[in-house]
């Protein structure tokens, strides 16, 4: 598959955990319960690890409710090239021992963030698309569940 980076966007050791995260978020795609595990972990790092990824905290939430909304067939308007990509930068991102280690304290998410921005980058037309239809189609939290609750939960009820 032909690159979407330059380069410059990332480092040679970051297009290789890149690349290896793209062989795994093909596979991951076609098993719903590996992709169901992969949002509640990417969920959980990003919320124990506030302050190492604030530059890409949003970026982060889009593209795990991206992950979310097609897994649940909501939302497939987009190349596949976006979403094998998309999931990719989640699986480097949730992967503990990417190019630098995440116990490295500080210095650990650092190429976490860079491959989540260079994707962002590449992507960003069809983030924005997707922000999109996702402010034009908001749902209500089900019957019985408070918007707490549904906002809480990557898989909200309903």
């Amino acid at each position: 598959m032909k690159s979407f980076f330059s380069k410059t966007d990332l480092t040679a050791r970051e297009r290789k955990g890149l690349n290896r995260a793209l062989r795994s978020a093909g596979r991951a795609l076609q098993r719903r319960t590996r992709m169901t595990r992969l949002i509640r972990t990417g969920y959980t790092k990003l919320a124990n690890n506030p302050g190492a990824l604030a530059r890409v905290k949003e970026d982060l939430r889009t593209l795990l409710r991206l992950a979310r909304a097609w897994v649940r067939n909501e939302y497939r308007a987009l190349p596949w090239p976006s979403i094998l990509y998309a999931v990719a930068a989640l699986i480097y991102f949730v992967n503990p021992a990417d190019v630098l280690p995440d116990a490295l304290f500080g210095l650990g998410f650092v190429d976490d963030v860079a491959v989540v921005s260079a994707v962002v980058r590449a992507v960003r037309a069809d983030l924005e698309a997707f922000l999109a239809w996702e402010a034009a189609s908001r749902r209500l939290p089900a019957a019985g569940v408070s918007s707490r609750e549904a906002l809480a939960s990557p898989f909200p009820h309903g």
